[in-house]
Order: C-alpha cells, then sequence, then structure tokens
C-alpha cells in the first residue's frame, strides 16, 4: 500500500484534485488539536506534577481521559469513513491501480469507467457501487473496508480479487429503478423480481458488460507474485 492520501487529511482537496465537503479541512484541524489537548492535559497530570497528584491534576486528566480522548475519537473515526470514500484512496492500493486506471481510460467502455467518466455517479464512485445504502450499508461497507486494508497491508489477499459473495443488484436500482428508460426495457419488466432480489445479473450474456477489466486481473496477479 501506498500513502499517498495521508498528507489529504489536513486539506480540502482529494488527491485529483476536487474539491472536498465543505468544513473537512476546518474537522481534521479541530480533531488534531482535541488530540493534542487531551495528551496535554494527561502529561500535565502525570509528567510534569512533582508534587503529588493534586485536585487541579486530577480534574485535568479526568478531562483528558473522558471528555477530549471519546470526543477526539469519534470526530476522528468520522473522518476516516470520509477520508476513506474517495477513488483515490482505492488506488493507494497497488492491487487497485489497474482497476482505477481504467476509469480514466478514455476508450474504455466498462461499466465502472462508463459511471465515472460520464459522472452519472457525481462523485466516491467506488464507495457507491460497493456499499450499500442506509446507515447500515455504511458500517458494512466500513467493516469490509478495514478487512481490505489488513489483507493488502500483511499481502494474503489472493488474486484475482472476486466480490464476496453475490452483489446486490439494489445498488443499481437505487439509481436507475425509476428511470422511465430502465423501465421501458421489456427485459427489466419480465425479470424485475430476480433482478430486485439480485438472483438475476445484471452483468454478462445480452445484458451489461463487466464492470471492469480482465486485464486488471491479471495486473494485480502479476504483481502479487
Amino acid at each position: 500500500m501506498t500513502w499517498d492520501w495521508l498528507p489529504l487529511l489536513l486539506v480540502g482537496a482529494d488527491a485529483g484534485g476536487e474539491a472536498a465537503e465543505p468544513g473537512l479541512a476546518t474537522l481534521r484541524i479541530g480533531a488534531g488539536a482535541l488530540c493534542v489537548l487531551a495528551m496535554a492535559l494527561v502529561a500535565y497530570g502525570t509528567l510534569w506534577r512533582r508534587d503529588g497528584v493534586s485536585p487541579g491534576a486530577r480534574v485535568a486528566m479526568m478531562i483528558g481521559f473522558l471528555v477530549l480522548s471519546p470526543l477526539a475519537y469519534v470526530v476522528n473515526a468520522g473522518l476516516a469513513i470520509t477520508d476513506a470514500k474517495p477513488v483515490a484512496f482505492c488506488n493507494s492500493c497497488h492491487v487497485m491501480e489497474a482497476y482505477v486506471a481504467d476509469l480514466h481510460d478514455p476508450d474504455s467502455e466498462h461499466l465502472a469507467a462508463q459511471h465515472y467518466q460520464f459522472r452519472w455517479i457525481a462523485e466516491n464512485q467506488c464507495y457507491t457501487c460497493h456499499s450499500d445504502y442506509g446507515l447500515f450499508g455504511d458500517f458494512q461497507a466500513k467493516i469490509a473496508g478495514l478487512r481490505h486494508v489488513w489483507h493488502n497491508t500483511i499481502g494474503d489477499y489472493e488474486v484475482p480479487l472476486k466480490i464476496r459473495g453475490t452483489y446486490n443488484n439494489q445498488r443499481c436500482l437505487f439509481c436507475h429503478g425509476p428511470v422511465r428508460s430502465y423501465r421501458e426495457v421489456p427485459e427489466h419488466e419480465k425479470n424485475a423480481a430476480r433482478i430486485a432480489t439480485s438472483e438475476m445479473s445484471c452483468i454478462g450474456g445480452s445484458c451489461h458488460v463487466s464492470p471492469h477489466p480482465k486485464a486488471a486481473a491479471k495486473a494485480e496477479s502479476a504483481h502479487a507474485s
């Protein structure tokens, strides 16, 4: 894994130069300040007081441990979730570079590249297509993301990469389902129930092309070896 995204934690843009959500830079600075203040209060109460633990030192440690530390954790956890959504974060792992390169390829006709280049999904394209909607969907996506980072860090992932389980078509239907052009396709109407339950995939056959190129899988296998 490369760490090119780390400097982005303190700025208001992603690696592609696109503006981040308003206020995130302030939140990052605030989270850092909370961490420093919490450590300073604890250090004051434990290291710098030579005359025993005074009532003031106890209060400082209580504030540092019970107020500032949990608050800093919550703010940093929220920032971590937000900063893990951009495509640039996915591209920080070598194993994903071929996939992201295809997103930027103007000649690519793969489904993910089309969604990215035509901005059918405005931002965070990888995250949007690989997470379910709703609060619990975000939670599941972050747990999966932690697993991905762990396996990539220790280098025990299996190649070629494969999606776990069956892809949830509701991720597609959330945007495409209500659209009239989608509803007017006879195959969609005929197989609506099977598509909705993900029994029938939207990919392959006479339907949509593959979301990612097979060459990306070969590239990741070569990198792993």
